[in-house]
Parts: structure tokens; C-alpha cells; sequence
């Protein structure tokens, strides 16, 4: 038989974990052992000790609570009015049992979908009569009769089931959003949910199945007046979406174990089918080296050129070959706040270790950023790739870290040797000058900033660009027919519920590391240059910057 004293350290641990200070923790503690000591006296039999005493001092914590702030003491029953403590002061266990049940009520209330809750709390907590809450939210007092009467029943439905937080409650996953195509402009989808421990459990919780918000709120141990802007945050901004009184995932969810699964098999096709693959890019190479615009470029541009003609080639053409072999193309729906883009989320649960091999080969799609009107010009771009599968430095980044909008200005302003003054330039972000330096997106020349990454006129790089297309359809229609026997079986599943995620999706990771996998390739076959980027040296970035005058 478990004794109770052995109990006294566990106990404290959780006691610790809920207060947050030892002072309460000990207190609590003391409560939920002299309770079970009173009811061992009284000749009660507990047959799951811990799972007892975590639930008793669960009720004892919020007890606590409810002293401290001196809030009003209720219980439920088939009126469910308010009541006062229990009716034998005498009987310390009674008055205990009263105070737990108070809290367990309002615990219940909290939970509450608006709807019932709101006609709850009027109705018991503000001695509104039927009548008066119809009229105060405009709605028959018919609806206001069925909604406390659901209420009640969901009510005494959670005081039945007792405590049933999900772990994410207390164990919260990470999860990290990314898009294809073009984010809001104030970064959507990322943005919705950076720094929101919150919003990014809620997702993933709702994505094996649609949950209400009074499961979501339970699910998470957060009262639904707080989970409620969040999902219309979520589901206004296009993450989530609605079936009936319920909220859903509106994207697929990768693991590290997802990203990790099919590199053997990728590094394999790779090998296999390396020569057909580098004969377009040869051929391309060939015919850029001998352009006038690359002959009078720098060492440095040249080499950032390449690199950006790669990710360029490859990614579009393995698309391109994924796209007609599967009969599939993304489309991208129209966002708020001027966006357009497919959502995907990584999630680290904190349970498998990081995916540092998935990680060498692992690369973020092109990105687009364009001012119109900037300026002098008629518009200025850059257009660039993530080498996250070296050990970068990146822009974004660190305590002088510069987004990409302020970066295109930046870049303009140092290239035309416009008067900082007079350009609308935030100058705060001038101190991002030696962080881009060492991100090697710049260099010093004189003391003076200069840009490292090749500058084309809008007609010039529309040279290169037919070079790249006519070599992007020569790859695609290589890659076309091996690709579609590789892509058999490697399909993730998705929830039945979830309509909108594109084939592209569900096969991100069986073949997301080929780029970086031929890159290396390349590199080790001296074919491409590479001066020691795995070893701690800063590679050029795949970028370019364009004027149109």
C-alpha cells in the first residue's frame, strides 16, 4: 500500500510547478497531505494515491486562488444558482469540498464557447432575469432558455470528466510557419503566429481533427474569452478555417522525422542521374561565361551569380518536372493584407532530436521583393534564395539584422549614391552596414560600402532569364520521367477534412534535398566553386538586385 508521506517530494514538485514559489508550493503542499490524512482517518480508501493528490491539489490550487482574489463562491446542481459556503461550519471537509466544487464551476464557465457563456454569467453570476438578457443582446428569450440550458449541460459534462488538459497544456509544441508564394505585407502567414506559444498549439491541435473552441480552450488550459481573438485571428488571416461550431488546421504539418525520411532515397537518385542532370547546366554555364555582362563583373559577383543561377535552374526545373509528370499545379489563393501564398508548418514537439541531417540540405525558395516608383526609378528588386543548408550568417538575423523590404532600399541607395537625407530611409537602419558585410551581401571598399551581389538593368537581366527558361524546360525534361517512378509511395497523408493543401505540399520532403544534395554534388566534382562553405566560411548569396530606370 502507498503511504502518504512517501508522497511529500513529488508533491512539492507539482505544488512548485502551479505556484511558481516555494512559499505557496509549501503551503499547498501541506493542504492537499493533510487532506488526505483527514479522509485516511475517516477510514477512506484511496486506491490511486498520486493520481488523488494531484487531483486534490489541483482543486486546492484554484481555491487559493479564489481567496486571494476574494471572488464569489458558486455551485452547480440542477438549478444551478449561487450558493454560500456549506451549511456545518463544524465540518472542515464539507467547507473544503464546497470551496473546490466553487472553483471547479467557474473553471467550467471559462471554458464556455461565448455564446453560453455570456448568458451564463448574466443570468447567474449577474442576477439578470431571462427577459433582461434577451432584450441586452438583442435575441429571443427562447434562444436565451436553450443556450443556458446547453450551457449547463456542457458544464456539468467537464465537471464530470474532471481534469483532462491535453499535455500541450503544459508540454507546448513549437511551430514555425513558411509559405509558398507571396506573404502579406506585414509577413503573413509567419507573422500570425510569431511568438504566440498560444496560436501555434491551437493549430496543432486542430489539425488531426476539427475541435470546438470550448475543446481547444480546454485542450490548452486557457479560458475560451482568451483562445476566441486568437482563432479569429488565425481563421481572418487564412491559417484556420470553420465546419459548423468548429475550427480547423488549414494546412499541412510536417516533423523532423517527415523532413529526415527520404533523404537516402533522394541522395540515391541524385547519384544516379547526376550526369543527365548537369549537362543543362554545363551548357548554360558555358554560354553565360561568355557574355559580355559577366565578363566585366568582379571575382565576387560572378560567383554570387552562379550560385543564384543554380537554385534558379534547379528549383524551377525539378518543378516544372514534378508539375507535368504528376498533372499538378500550386495555385494561390488571394490573402489578406495583399498576400498570396500556401501555408506549411514545421512543428518541434521537443521530443525527437533536432534534424541536423535534413538541415545540411535544406534551402528556402526564392524570394521576390520589389518597390515600384522607388526613388528615380520605375522599380528596383531583389531576388534571392536561402542556403540555409550551409552554416550561414543571414541578413534577417541578429541584434542589426535587416528585413528584406528595408534591404532592397538600402542596397539601391549604396549602389546610386542617393542622399540618405533626402531617400525616406529609416537611417537606424544604416547600422545594418556591418552585419551585411559579414553576411556578405556587402563589402568595404575605401572605408565605403559596396554591394557584392551582381546589379542588372531590368533589359540586361532579360538576357539571362531566356538562357535560364530555355534551360529550366531542358531540365524539367530530363528530370520528368525518373522523378515520377521516384515519387511512388512518398505521398504524406493529410486529415481527410483538410481540402486545400496541393499535391506539391504532400510531397515537399521527398525530394525537398536534391538541391542542396547536387549543389554539393557539384561542388565535390569541382564543378561549381565552393571555398570551404561547410567549414565555417560565408558563401555568397544567391541574389541579384535589379534597376529599371
Amino acid at each position: 500500500m502507498e503511504r502518504i508521506e512517501d508522497q511529500m517530494e513529488f508533491l512539492l514538485s507539482a505544488a512548485l510547478y502551479r505556484c511558481g514559489n516555494i512559499a505557496d508550493a509549501e503551503d499547498l503542499t501541506q493542504e492537499t497531505l493533510l487532506s488526505a490524512l483527514l479522509l485516511q482517518e475517516r477510514g477512506g480508501r484511496i486506491d490511486n494515491l498520486r493520481g488523488w493528490m494531484l487531483t486534490v491539489m489541483e482543486r486546492k490550487y484554484y481555491d487559493m486562488l479564489r481567496k486571494r482574489y476574494r471572488q464569489p463562491v458558486v455551485s452547480i446542481d440542477e438549478t444551478f444558482e449561487t450558493s454560500g459556503t456549506a451549511s456545518c461550519p463544524e465540518d472542515w471537509l464539507a467547507r473544503e469540498t464546497a470551496a473546490e466544487e466553487a472553483v471547479r464551476v467557474r473553471r467550467e464557465v471559462a471554458f464556455l464557447a461565448q455564446m453560453y457563456r455570456e448568458v451564463i454569467v448574466r443570468r447567474y453570476m449577474d442576477g439578470q432575469s431571462i427577459a433582461e438578457i434577451a432584450e441586452a443582446l438583442d435575441i429571443p428569450q427562447g434562444t436565451v432558455k436553450s443556450r443556458l440550458s446547453f450551457g449547463r449541460n456542457r458544464m456539468r459534462k467537464g465537471m464530470d470528466d474532471m481534469e483532462h488538459y491535453d499535455v500541450r497544456s503544459y508540454r507546448p509544441v513549437r511551430l514555425s510557419i513558411s509559405n509558398s508564394g507571396c506573404e502579406g505585407m506585414a509577413g503573413e502567414p509567419a507573422s500570425l503566429v510569431e511568438n504566440d506559444l498560444i496560436a501555434q498549439n491551437l493549430l496543432y491541435l486542430a489539425y488531426e481533427k476539427p475541435l470546438t473552441e470550448t475543446e481547444l480552450a480546454r485542450a490548452v488550459g486557457v479560458p475560451a474569452a482568451y483562445v476566441e481573438p486568437i482563432l479569429k485571428r488565425l481563421v481572418d488571416g487564412g491559417l484556420m478555417a470553420g465546419i459548423g461550431d468548429k475550427f480547423y488546421t488549414d494546412f499541412i504539418i510536417y516533423t523532423k522525422e517527415d523532413m529526415e525520411r527520404y533523404l537516402p532515397e533522394q541522395k540515391e537518385f541524385i547519384a544516379r542521374w547526376f550526369g543527365e542532370i548537369w549537362r543543362p547546366f554545363e551548357r548554360f554555364y558555358g554560354e553565360l561565361r561568355e557574355t559580355e555582362m559577366y565578363q566585366r563583373m568582379s571575382g565576387v559577383r560572378r560567383d554570387a551569380l552562379e550560385l543564384f543561377c543554380f537554385f534558379k535552374l534547379f528549383d524551377y526545373g525539378s518543378y516544372k518536372a514534378f508539375s507535368d509528370a504528376l498533372k499538378a499545379e500550386q495555385v494561390f489563393p488571394d490573402r489578406p493584407n495583399g498576400g498570396r501564398w500556401i501555408a506549411m508548418g514545421h512543428v518541434d514537439t521537443g521530443e525527437v532530436p533536432a534534424g541536423a541531417e535534413a538541415h545540411r540540405y535544406a534551402y528556402g525558395g526564392q524570394n521576390i521583393i520589389r518597390l515600384d516608383s522607388y526613388l528615380d526609378t520605375k522599380g528596383i528588386c531583389a531576388s534571392l534564395y536561402y542556403p540555409e543548408g550551409f552554416p550561414i550568417k543571414v541578413f534577417t538575423e541578429g541584434g542589426d539584422g535587416i528585413r528584406e523590404e528595408q534591404l532592397v532600399k538600402l542596397l539601391y541607395i549604396i549602389e546610386s549614391g542617393a542622399d540618405v537625407c533626402r531617400s525616406g530611409f529609416e537611417e537606424r537602419y544604416l547600422r545594418s552596414i556591418p552585419w551585411l558585410v559579414e553576411c556578405n551581401v556587402l563589402y568595404y571598399e575605401d572605408s565605403r560600402p559596396k554591394l557584392r551581389i551582381p546589379v542588372f538593368s531590368e533589359s540586361d537581366f532579360g538576357i539571362i532569364t531566356s538562357m535560364l527558361a530555355a534551360t529550366q524546360a531542358e531540365l524539367a525534361g530530363v528530370l520528368r520521367a525518373p522523378l515520377k517512378e521516384y515519387m511512388k509511395g512518398k505521398k504524406k497523408p493529410i486529415p481527410a477534412h483538410l481540402k486545400s493543401v496541393p499535391l506539391q505540399k504532400q510531397y515537399l520532403y521527398s525530394d525537398h534535398a536534391m538541391l542542396m544534395i547536387a549543389l554539393r554534388m557539384a561542388m565535390e566534382k569541382g564543378l561549381m566553386r565552393d571555398d570551404g562553405y561547410d567549414n565555417g566560411v560565408q558563401p555568397p548569396w544567391p541574389m541579384i538586385f535589379l534597376i529599371e530606370k
